[in-house]
């Protein structure tokens, strides 16, 4: 067979299959064209036309079946052809546009770089060769073109995307209107100029799209296959420019192109998802200008439907997903059926699972799905939802290039993502960040951007929540005057308008508040007024928008005294409340703002029925768990305010019942999930409410009750810790899988509380659009304490286990009580009365009054005797005992505090437990009775310990130390803790010595030398390790603990008050921390002493929590801990250690003191005798200092 005719065969087998379709006839045709080409039937070169039908045969059956092997044959022949066809040959061109076709469909297929990179070269050869009048160079161009666009779409690279347009632009000036092939050239290069805009944001190449999109419309043919696909890309610009210019007739046009697309798109074709969801994207965006039910519909079916027709792994999977995430959303948001939002969730989180994040489309996903979690958080209060926004928008933002027109959004989404998280927790550098983000959007913003007005709105919102939070009225002045701008900006008709105007009323009204600005008041009930009137009925917001507007009527009429202002506040409130769902988030706030209208109506008629709804409104308010833990503690405190003012409509019950409230919000208000920190500054606030409800409690004689709130509102932060290493032997042995996972998770905790990056404030240069790492290291511990709180919900379901780690109850504590050597006594200090409470080890409660004894008297008392304290240089551990002896007259000081402590306080408290018997005063020290003191506010910085009458002129005054051996607890449930953990058959003592005589950095302390001899002269060689200068590190330290039940710690100690687990004993290479101590001694640690400075004495702003190292050391785990409440004289510590450990081993060699407690209170009672017969009962600096904790 001749070439000719063998050609002429295989062309007849192809055009056979091109009729048919069958693969047979298809082979027939490559094989009969391979062997005429290779075979020699044709002289060498074979025609290039020939080896390009060969090509086009196999790049059919590529199409056909997918086998690699015919798109890697085509290749090759083709660069056979380039190398044999020789330049300057008419055919030339085609031949390397030719094989830079096929390998740009290889690269479609592998994704090898390379492939492209030579189509384009190959490419740039073809239209290089040729001449501009030659009549397919324009098509070579935009061949070319759309090499360089994919290539662009890939890699990202703006060099890329100019070529591509310049180079289609070429190709459209050398083609003729006429020509068949205008329309789609002019098709590509709209989407080329499309994809710059969505680039660089540049308005005018949207027109130039729109422009080139239309003008091909136009041209093409109505019958042309391309014409849906035409007729879908312009929908899609002019729904672009809609959403940038705001031009109303763009949306409509863009859907009615979309339906023409749609229509002329058969089912079954593989574009029909997409013109599905192109044209559901124009009827949600019309919907959201026009707030037109029916297009919301219509778009949630047609995304639904192209959803439904995608199979998975298609690329374009994660756009239709989120498309109908985005309409689900909205629907949400117009009728509040909650399964929406968790639809759209569960669809957005789809999509982004699907996409790398490479891809330039995954930040758009990213931010609905962070949009998305966001109102679920607004509507059911879920804390984690919040974090996970958070993540969301922070990942979308650092994947955006700083010049595509998409980041002001992203950052106006994340500045309000960051606030609401700010309205949560309070983290006020979370409200910084939120500022930041929304003014880099707002500088973002092109001028003429539709979405400027919303992004000045909530520019406007940040700065006037930052204003609440530090009263610059530069704030709320700047806040005013964006929420003006916003809605300058806004078109008519905008459904969000409603939203800005009631913004911008609450900010006038707060400057109203500020400068009495009467026309400041006016123009926030007309802002309000407008915002109602533009809220449609039905609308999620309708409620809260009724409510913020009583408010403001409440304060006019508080302003001037029309009671039609204050009943009209009432009536739209109360509508507030019966629109909002009893679940709702919000419903706590309205309610709480009805009440404190009702109460205004209260106080101008005293009328019962306002009183008792204001209070029933309030208590509601405080039942709700889904508000916010501040808004149902304020709605208890008003409360609480309410009943004690007008106690003719009072009962005990409904007074305790509010307080109750109080109490049972604290654990969320102190919560484990805040930094320790800010746990401390929430406490700080909290301690005057629990003792104004233990005052009540008294007053009202529920003893009981007194003592549970007292024993709930103290160490919170304590007792958090201690939970997270609370024993479970009794859950291991039942659910051993529950016990191992608490575990687990609760030394996460331990190890997140103390993170550095989390427990401290995170300097300012760290901050970047909120995404520190003092902010992820935040995220993250609130995710371990939700773990951490779910798996306690777990357990607690169990029978058996329903209280598992929750507060004691009173029975509880008394009951661990009941083998005590003596009472625990409880001191409440309130401005309304002060009060002890005597807890007995066989549970009984003795109050006593203390009529004499004031909280402003206790407040003089304490700074009287701090200021004193620092005129005697008692800061650190005194080389030199002589210093201590204070200024002329300050021992008077000192004992005149003391003796009026007495008289007011412990004498009473004595002679109510029936404790000042004379023939006690003879007894020997270890016979003595013994008080544990618990005391409240300022007595938790006084030494109650040396209380007595202390007038040398008269002998025989009674002092405390006369009849009672005194130690301290930071609370009950710390003592109770001691006591769970001590066994009372004590091991042999084995002591570790870490002494400090020269601490690099820190001032001498040679008196601890005189110390550690004569502690090697008291204690047993074989029994105890002592480490002293260069061999006193903090691992020799922690190493040797391990071994030995107790400790003495002789050197300089810190107190860290932000975070007390950074409390630290400064050994020679650095300092040794609670933190440290916690995760390193025995479960049979056993004694302390801390001869170091300060270790005993609290922060004055936090008095209820103990916030010092002895507290500290019983949380690490000893059971008795002698500290001091101020720095101790260094020769003065010799002494007492001596005297202590002579006594306590004479105790522990006798057997005695060991069955109620270590003893160690009795030995610390003899040994500062000694000291107080050296130095004199009225060298109180000198011989006061020393306490005991625990037991």
């Amino acid at each position: 067979m001749d070439s000719e005719r063998a050609i002429a065969t295989a062309n007849e087998a192809f055009a056979s299959y091109e009729a048919t379709q069958d693969p047979a006839l298809l082979d027939d045709a490559i094989d009969t064209m391979r062997t005429a080409i290779d075979s020699g039937l044709s002289p060498p070169p074979a025609k290039p036309e020939w080896v390009v039908k060969l090509v086009s045969m196999l790049e059919a059956r590529f199409q056909c079946l997918g086998d690699l092997a015919d798109l890697e044959e085509g290749i090759q022949l083709q660069r056979r052809a380039v190398e044999q066809t020789p330049d300057g040959r008419p055919d030339k061109p085609t031949v390397l546009n030719n094989l830079a076709e096929s390998l740009r469909s290889r690269y479609d297929h592998l994704g090898d770089v390379g492939d492209i990179e030579e189509a384009i070269s190959y490419g740039r050869l073809a239209v290089a060769s040729m001449p501009d009048d030659h009549k397919t160079k324009p098509l070579f161009l935009h061949n070319l073109g759309c090499f360089l666009q994919r290539r662009f779409d890939d890699l990202g690279e703006l060099d890329d995307l100019e070529s591509a347009i310049s180079t289609k632009q070429l190709a459209s000036r050398l083609m003729t209107d006429d020509h068949p092939y205008r329309p789609t050239l002019l098709t590509s290069l709209g989407g080329s100029l499309y994809s710059r805009f969505d680039r660089l944001g540049q308005v005018n190449d949207l027109e130039k799209a729109v422009e080139h999109e239309r003008l091909a419309l136009t041209l093409m043919p109505d019958d042309h296959p391309d014409r849906s696909t035409l007729l879908s890309n312009i929908g899609d610009s002019l729904r672009t420019r809609f959403k940038r210019l705001g031009q109303i007739d763009d949306i409509h046009e863009a859907i009615s192109h979309g339906r023409l697309a749609l229509n002329l798109t058969p089912d079954g074709h593989p574009e029909r998802p997409t013109r599905l969801t192109n044209l559901g994207c124009s009827l949600q965006a019309r919907f959201a200008r026009s707030n037109d039910l029916d297009d919301l519909q219509s778009a949630i079916s047609l995304e639904a439907r192209a959803v439904e027709l995608t199979a998975d792994g298609d690329a374009n999977k994660p756009i239709f997903l989120n498309n109908l995430g985005g309409s689900l959303y909205d629907r949400f948001d117009r009728l509040g059926d909650i399964q929406d939002l968790e639809d759209a969730i569960s669809h957005e989180r789809l999509a982004t699972s699907l996409t790398s994040d490479d891809d330039s489309d995954k930040p758009i996903y990213l931010n609905s799905l962070s949009g998305s979690l966001q109102r679920r958080f607004d509507h059911l209060g879920d804390l984690g939802d919040l974090d996970a926004a958070i993540t969301a928008q922070r990942n979308a933002v650092d994947l955006t290039p700083d010049e595509h027109p998409d980041k002001p959004m992203w950052l106006n989404n994340l500045g309000g993502s960051l606030q609401r998280r700010f309205d949560r927790l309070g983290d006020i550098a979370d409200l910084d960040d939120a500022v930041e983000a929304n003014r880099l959007a707002v500088d973002l913003a092109p001028h003429g951007h539709p979405d400027k007005a919303l992004w000045l709105n909530n520019l406007g919102g940040s700065l006037h929540r930052r204003f609440e939070r530090t009263s610059s009225l530069d704030d709320l002045d700047e806040a005013i005057d964006a929420e003006y701008r916003a809605l300058d900006l806004a078109p008519d008709g905008q459904p969000t308008k409603a939203l800005w105007f009631h913004n911008l009323g609450i900010s006038l009204q707060c400057r109203f508040g500020c400068t009495d600005d009467l026309d400041d008041l006016e123009g926030a009930i007309s802002a309000k007024e407008l915002a109602v009137e533009l809220t449609p009925d039905g609308h999620a917001d309708k409620a809260m928008r009724l409510s913020s507007l009583g408010g403001s009527l409440r304060v006019s009429f508080e302003r001037y005294g029309k009671l039609g202002d204050l009943d009209k506040a009432i009536a739209i409130q109360r509508s507030a409340i019966a629109r909002t769902p009893h679940a709702h988030p919000e419903s706590p706030f309205r309610l709480y703002n009805l009440a404190i209208t009702l109460r205004s109506r209260f106080e101008h008629s005293h009328e019962r029925e306002h009183f008792e709804e204001a209070i029933e409104s309030f208590m509601t308010a405080t039942t709700q768990s889904l508000g916010t833990p501040a808004i149902r503690l304020n709605s208890a405190v008003e409360c609480v305010k309410l009943l004690s003012q007008h106690t003719e409509f009072t009962s005990a019950e409904s007074i305790l019942l509010a307080h109750s409230r109080i109490l049972n919000v604290l654990p969320e208000i102190v919560w484990l999930g805040h930094s320790i920190s800010r746990r401390y500054e929430e406490s700080a606030r909290l301690g005057e409410l629990v003792n104004a409800a233990v005052s009540a409690a008294i007053q009202h004689r529920d003893l009981p009750k007194a003592v549970e709130w007292l024993e709930a509102g103290r160490s919170l932060v304590w007792s958090q810790i201690l939970s997270l290493r609370a024993p479970a032997d009794d859950l291991k042995d039942h659910h051993p899988d529950l016990a191992s996972e608490l575990r687990e998770i609760s030394h996460e905790l331990q190890q997140s509380a103390n993170a550095p990056h989390f427990a401290r404030d995170k300097p300012e240069e760290t901050r970047h659009h909120g995404s520190g790492t003092a902010n992820k290291a935040a995220e993250h511990h609130r995710e371990l304490v939700r773990r951490y709180e779910s798996v306690l919900g777990e357990i607690r379901a169990f029978p058996g286990f329903e209280d598992f780690l929750r507060p004691a109850k009173l029975a509880s504590l008394m009951s661990s009580l009941e083998h005590a050597d003596g009472p625990v006594v409880f001191i409440n200090v309130h401005s309304t009365s002060c009060d002890a409470l005597s807890l007995a080890p066989d549970g009984s409660i003795v109050h006593v009054p203390l009529p004499q004894l004031s909280e402003s008297r206790a407040h003089t008392l304490r700074t009287a005797w701090m200021r004193n304290l620092e005129l005697c240089h008692t800061r650190t551990r005194a080389a030199m005992a002589p210093d201590m002896v204070g200024p002329r007259g300050s021992t008077n000081i000192f004992g005149r505090a003391m003796g009026r402590l007495w008289t007011w306080m412990v004498c009473p408290i004595l002679q109510a437990l029936d404790l000042m018997v004379e023939e006690e005063m003879t007894t020997s020290a270890d016979r003595l009775p013994h008080i544990t003191w618990c005391p409240t506010g300022p007595l938790t910085q006084l030494p109650l310990h040396a209380t007595g009458l202390y007038d040398a002129t008269k002998p025989d005054q009674p002092h405390l130390f006369d009849y009672v051996v005194s130690s301290y607890t930071p609370s009950l449930s710390a003592l109770i803790h001691c006591r769970g953990t001590f066994h009372s058959q004590a091991s042999r003592p084995s002591v570790l010595v870490v002494a400090q005589p020269a601490t690099p950095g820190l001032s001498r302390l040679p008196g601890t030398k005189v110390e550690c001899k004569r502690l090697r002269a008291v204690l047993s060689a074989s029994t105890s390790t002592f480490l002293e200068q260069t061999e006193g590190t903090v691992e020799n330290s922690l190493v040797a603990l391990r071994k030995h039940p107790w400790i003495h710690l002789a050197c300089h100690g810190s107190q860290n008050t932000a975070d007390p687990t950074q409390s630290a004993f400064a050994l020679y290479d650095g300092p040794l921390t609670l933190s440290a101590l916690m995760s390193t001694t025995a479960d049979n640690a056993e004694l302390a002493f801390l001869s170091a400075c300060q270790t005993a004495v609290g922060d004055e702003k936090v008095p209820e929590e103990s916030v010092h190292l002895a507290a500290g050391m019983l949380a690490v785990g000893f059971k008795g801990v002698v500290a001091t409440m101020w720095s101790i004289g260094d020769a003065d510590a010799p002494v007492v250690v001596e005297a202590y450990y002579k006594t306590l081993l004479e105790h522990r060699n006798a057997g005695e003191g060991v069955g109620e407690g270590t003893g160690a209170a009795y030995a610390l009672h003899e040994a500062v005798k000694v000291l107080r017969s050296r130095v004199g009962e009225n060298s109180f600096v000198r011989w006061a200092p020393f306490v005991h904790f625990g037991i």
